[in-house]
C-alpha cells in the first residue's frame, strides 16, 4: 500500500486542495512573471504572505503591518533527478477567501473560528506544483500541492529547499534536532547560538545534531512582535527540522531521513499536499498560546460519532516506579500487581477520577531495556488478575486505560495491533497509552515511515472507540482536530526527568506553554505532592543509588498551577495515591478539568512567568507560575461576568522554600468580583492557582479580597 493510500483512507483527504470546492484559475500577468510580488492578507489586514518569482525560484516573504517578520525566502525541491525552484515559470493563480466556526470535540475553547484569506499559485518547471498561502489574523502557512499529472505519479523526495530568512540574529528559544527523540530543555540564545544543549541536559546520543533546530521555534522579531515557526498537519511525510543556513541566521528546512535510504526522506504518489509550514505570530507571546492557527490548518473532524471520546484525568502505577520503589518487572517488587492496582481503582473512584492506568501490566518486560520484540499486549503479567482488576473498576466507576510500551519493537506492534486494540474494547478499555522508548532498528522515530505507523495507530484506535495518549511520539501538528480521540502525546521532556536525573530547572514550565505548547496537547505528567520524596529502592531498580537525592524543582503550589496552564486530553495525577490521602489541596486537582470553554493568557515572559485562566462552564480555573525567581504578579479579573465569585486560593505558603521547604501550601477563600485584581506571591520555583467559582447565598459570611 503506498502512502498516499494510507493517508487517504486514514485522514479523508480530497484529491485537490483541501477547503476548495472549485479553484477558479486566473493567468500569471506578465508583471507577476518578472517577479512583480503577489500578496496575500489576513482578514484584518495586519498580517501579509507575499510570493514572487526571482529569476526563477519561487520566493516568499512575511511582514506584519510594516515589520518585516521573515524576509524574502527561497523555495523548492529536490525530487529524485529533478530540481524545483531554479527555473520555475507563473500559470496562475486562484484565490478565496474561508469563513467557517468550527466546536472542537474537546481542548481549550469550545469554539474556534477559522478565518482566512487564500492563495493558490500555480507554477511549472519540468511538472507542476502548486503553494498554497493561507493567512490569518494571528499568522500564515502554506504548503506544496503536487497535482495528478502524467509526469509524475510516484516519486521520491531527497530534499525540501524551504528557507527561514530572519532580518536579524533575533532571540530565539530552541531545542537541538534529534531524529528520534524531543526530550530536551529548551535554551534562550541568539539565533545563531540557537540548538546548544541546556546546562541540565543530559547529552543523549551521537544522534543529537547540535545546532540543527527542532520545531516549534519560537522567536522575539521585535519587542512587539514574536513568531513561532512549525508545521501542520503533518501526514506520511517525515519530520522537519531546521538546519542554519551560512551559520545563521537564517534556517532552512532539514527533512528526516528514511533510515538506511540515502538521501531519500519520502516516498510519496500524487496526488499529494505536503504539510503547512505554519507561523504563528503575536504582539505578546501569550498571542502564540492563544493562536489556534495550527488547528485551522488541519481537516475537519473525520470521527463521524464523537460521542466516546471523554477527555478526564487518571491515576498511574507510574511515579513509584520511575523513583525506583517499584518496577515494572514480574517480582516482588512489581507495580502492576493485582493488589496495587486495586488500591489505585479504589483511590480513584473515592475522588471522582475517570481512568486508571498501570504500566507493566502485560507480559513481556524484562531488564536490560531490550524487550521490544518480547512485548505481549494481549495477555497479563501473572501477578496481575486482570478480569479481577476489570470487574472491580466497573463496580466502582473506574476505567482501566492499556499501555503498550513498544520498546521500539515497531513490527512486534503491528503485528498484534489490530487484536489488542479488540481485545480492549471488548473489555471496556476506553484508552491506549503507547509507547516507543527505545531504538528501532529499520526507523528513525520521525521518519516518514514512522509518521504513517502513528496515523495508522490513531486510525485504528478510532475504530475501536479508543483513546491515545502517545509517548516518545511525533510532534503534535494539530491533528487531534482530524482524529480526536489523540487525546495527548508525551511531546516534551517531562516530570519524569525529575525523578531519575539531574531533572528540570524550574523555568522548564515556564517555557513550555510558548515553545512545546503551541504544537498541541502534550503529557507534561504533573501533580508531584511530596517534591523530595525518595522511596526505598527496589534491588531490581535499574537507575538504583543514582536516584538517591533526586527531586522536583518546583514547589507543590507550582505542580497544583500546572493544571490550568498545561493541556492534555488525559492529564495525570502522577503521585502516589498516599501523597494525596488528607491534603486539603488535593481538592483543587479533583475538581480542575481537562477540557476548556474558554483561555486566556493573561500574561506572561517566555521562560520567567505566565499566568493561565481557562474557563469550564461557568468556573474560572487560573495558575500562574514562575522560574527560580521569586515573583509577584498581580492578577485582575475582569473577564468573569457579573456577579460575585468565590476564589478558593492554593498558593505558596509565607515561608516556603523551593530547595528546604516545597511543600507547604495555603489555601484561603475569598469573595471576588470583576474589578477584584489578585496580589499573587510566587517563590522561587513557584505556583499559585485558582478556582473561581459563581458564589452562592451559603458564601455570602465569607471575607472579601483585599
Amino acid at each position: 500500500m503506498s502512502t498516499n493510500e494510507i493517508d487517504r483512507r486514514t485522514f479523508g483527504k480530497a484529491a485537490g486542495i483541501a477547503g476548495f470546492t472549485a479553484l477558479v484559475w486566473s493567468p500569471g500577468t506578465a508583471a507577476q512573471a518578472a517577479g512583480e510580488p503577489i500578496a496575500t492578507s489576513s482578514p484584518d489586514g495586519s498580517i501579509t504572505a507575499h510570493f514572487r518569482l526571482q529569476e526563477g525560484t519561487p520566493q516568499y516573504r512575511i511582514t506584519r503591518g510594516t515589520q518585516v517578520v521573515l524576509d524574502w525566502s527561497g523555495m523548492g525541491f529536490e525530487l529524485g533527478d529533478r530540481r524545483l525552484g531554479e527555473a520555475a515559470e507563473l500559470v496562475g493563480t486562484a484565490r478565496d477567501e474561508l469563513d467557517e466556526t468550527w466546536r472542537p470535540v474537546w481542548g481549550s475553547s469550545a469554539e474556534v473560528r477559522s478565518h482566512c484569506r487564500s492563495t493558490v499559485v500555480r507554477l511549472r518547471e519540468q511538472i507542476e506544483f502548486d503553494v498554497e498561502f493561507r493567512v490569518f489574523d494571528d499568522g500564515a502557512g502554506f504548503r506544496y500541492f503536487f497535482p495528478q499529472q502524467p509526469e509524475l505519479g510516484d516519486f521520491e523526495v531527497l530534499d525540501e529547499h524551504t528557507e527561514f530568512r530572519f532580518t536579524a540574529d533575533h532571540t530565539a528559544w530552541s531545542t537541538p534536532a534529534n531524529y528520534d527523540s524531543v526530550e530536551y530543555l529548551y535554551t534562550e540564545t541568539a539565533l545563531s547560538g540557537a540548538g546548544r544543549l541546556h546546562p541540565w541536559q543530559e547529552p543523549r546520543d551521537d544522534a543529537e545534531r547540535l545546532g540543527d533546530l527542532a520545531t516549534p521555534l519560537t522567536v522575539r522579531v521585535a519587542d512587539d512582535l514574536y513568531l513561532a515557526v512549525h508545521e501542520a498537519a503533518l501526514l506520511s511525510y517525515p519530520d522537519m527540522t531546521l538546519a542554519k543556513i551560512d551559520g545563521g541566521p537564517g534556517l532552512r528546512s532539514a527533512l528526516v531521513p528514511r533510515k538506511g535510504e540515502g538521501r531519500r526522506k519520502a516516498l510519496l504518489r500524487t496526488p499529494f499536499p505536503t504539510p503547512w509550514r505554519a507561523f504563528l505570530i503575536g504582539r505578546e507571546p501569550g498571542a502564540l498560546v492563544e493562536s489556534n492557527l495550527v488547528l485551522n490548518l488541519n481537516e475537519p473532524c473525520a470521527i463521524e460519532d464523537t460521542a466516546w471520546i471523554k477527555p478526564g484525568k487518571f491515576l498511574g502505577v507510574w511515579w513509584e516506579i520511575h523513583k525506583g520503589r517499584n518496577t515494572w518487572i514480574e517480582g516482588p517488587d512489581l507495580g502492576a500487581s493485582t493488589e496495587n492496582v486495586l488500591r489505585a481503582v479504589d483511590f480513584a473512584a473515592d475522588n471522582g477520577i475517570p481512568y486508571v492506568l498501570a504500566e507493566g501490566w502485560n507480559k513481556g518486560w524484562k531488564t536490560g531495556g531490550d524487550f521490544g520484540d518480547d512485548q505481549d499486549f494481549l495477555t497479563p503479567n501473572a501477578q496481575l488478575d486482570l478480569q479481577r482488576v476489570l470487574d472491580h473498576c466497573s463496580e466502582r466507576g473506574v476505567a482501566f486505560l492499556a499501555h503498550n510500551e513498544t520498546g521500539g519493537g515497531i513490527d512486534n506492534y503491528e503485528r498484534q495491533l489490530d487484536q489488542a486494540f479488540a481485545l480492549y474494547a471488548e473489555l471496556g478499555m476506553p484508552g491506549v497509552k503507547t509507547g516507543y522508548a527505545g531504538d528501532i532498528d529499520a526507523h528513525h522515530h520521525h521518519d516518514q515511515w514512522m509518521v504513517e505507523h502513528y496515523q495508522r495507530v490513531i486510525h485504528k484506535a478510532a475504530q475501536h472507540r479508543l483513546l491515545i495518549n502517545a509517548h516518545e511520539p511525533i510532534k503534535g501538528t494539530g491533528i487531534e482536530r482530524t482524529y480526536p480521540n489523540f487525546v495527548s502525546r508525551e511531546g516534551a521532556r517531562g516530570i519524569e526527568y525529575d525523578a531519575w536525573s539531574q531533572g528540570n530547572p524550574p523555568e522548564h514550565t515556564v517555557t513550555l506553554p510558548f515553545t512545546t505548547m503551541l504544537a498541541g496537547p502534550f503529557d507534561y505528567t504533573p501533580g508531584i505532592f511530596d517534591i523530595t520524596w525518595f522511596p526505598p529502592q527496589s534491588p531490581q531498580d535499574d537507575h538504583g543509588e543514582s536516584n538517591d537525592g533526586t527531586r522536583v524543582h518546583t514547589t507543590r503550589a507550582h505542580q497544583l498551577a500546572l493544571y490550568p496552564v498545561l493541556l492534555s486530553g488525559l492529564q495525570q495525577l502522577a503521585d502516589v495515591p498516599e501523597h494525596y490521602e488528607g491534603v486539603p489541596e488535593f481538592e483543587f486537582l479533583r475538581q480542575v478539568p481537562v477540557s476548556w470553554d474558554e483561555t486566556r493568557v493573561l500574561h506572561g515572559e517566555i521562560g520567567d512567568f505566565i499566568t493561565m485562566a481557562r474557563r469550564s462552564g461557568a468556573a474560572w480555573f487560573v495558575g500562574s507560575l514562575t522560574d527560580e525567581q521569586e515573583r509577584t504578579l498581580e492578577i485582575p479579573l475582569d473577564f468573569l461576568g457579573a456577579g460575585r465569585f468565590v476564589a478558593h486560593f492554593y498558593r505558596d505558603a509565607p515561608g516556603t522554600d523551593v530547595e528546604t521547604n516545597p511543600n507547604e501550601v495555603e489555601i484561603d477563600h475569598r469573595l471576588v468580583d470583576a474589578s477584584t485584581v489578585i496580589r499573587a506571591e510566587l517563590a522561587g520555583g513557584g505556583g499559585h492557582a485558582l478556582h473561581l467559582a459563581p458564589a452562592g447565598e451559603d458564601d455570602a459570611q465569607l471575607p472579601e479580597y483585599r
